[in-house]
């Protein structure tokens, strides 16, 4: 199975509890620290006998902590915030790019057909908590604005937000400067699961 170098690192640090360089893990797996920077830069991967080099020189399991995570499911789009749940859905990590424990992530049913035909009414959203990362232009966002939350796609401009649906039905809306104070971004839609 594939693992990024990234994630390896991170899955190492959180079951040793101390930090690792590229130093240490190019004189266990006999490649130079100049390569695997290059790896960790372009997101590169593993080959399964460097892992296997790692592994036996901690002696840990790294490919026990990648294969899949349990994310929070929560069924109430309109009252989410407010719900507690104990429910949670196995999701395979290679399903979620760039997945960093780092994040946190959680799936949310949806309701509407604002988002139509991408996104369906009762489909399954994996999303990605926001942390103040800048908007991705014309990606998915879930939002609160005037208490009330959306699901819709965003542009950033210097001083306007464009909210855009897929479903044509729908307007867009812009968002001018002195607006923002009632907007903020819940998380970036990363992953979606239809039942057939």
């Amino acid at each position: 199975m594939k693992l990024k170098y990234k994630q390896c690192l991170e899955i190492i640090e959180k079951k040793l509890n101390f930090k690792i360089n590229h130093n240490n893990i190019s004189k266990i797996i006999n490649v130079s620290a100049n390569a695997l920077s290059n790896r960790f830069s372009n997101d590169g991967y593993l080959k399964d006998e460097e892992i296997k080099k790692i592994e036996d020189f901690y002696k840990i399991n790294i490919t026990d902590m990648h294969t899949s995570a349990n994310i929070d499911f929560f069924s109430d789009i309109f009252n989410f915030k407010n719900q507690i749940t104990n429910e949670k859905i196995q999701i395979p990590l290679n399903f979620i790019k760039n997945f960093s424990n780092a994040d946190d992530y959680f799936i949310l049913e949806t309701a509407g057909d604002t988002m139509s035909p991408i996104i369906k009414d009762k489909d399954k959203l994996l999303i990605k908590r926001h942390k103040g990362e800048q908007i991705l232009d014309n990606h998915i966002y879930i939002f609160e604005y005037n208490n009330e939350i959306f699901i819709k796609r965003l542009t950033k401009n210097i001083d306007q937000i464009v909210i855009k649906s897929d479903n044509e039905l729908y307007p867009t809306r812009i968002l001018q400067k002195d607006e923002f104070k009632e907007f903020s971004i819940i998380g970036q839609i990363i992953g979606l699961i239809r039942d057939i």
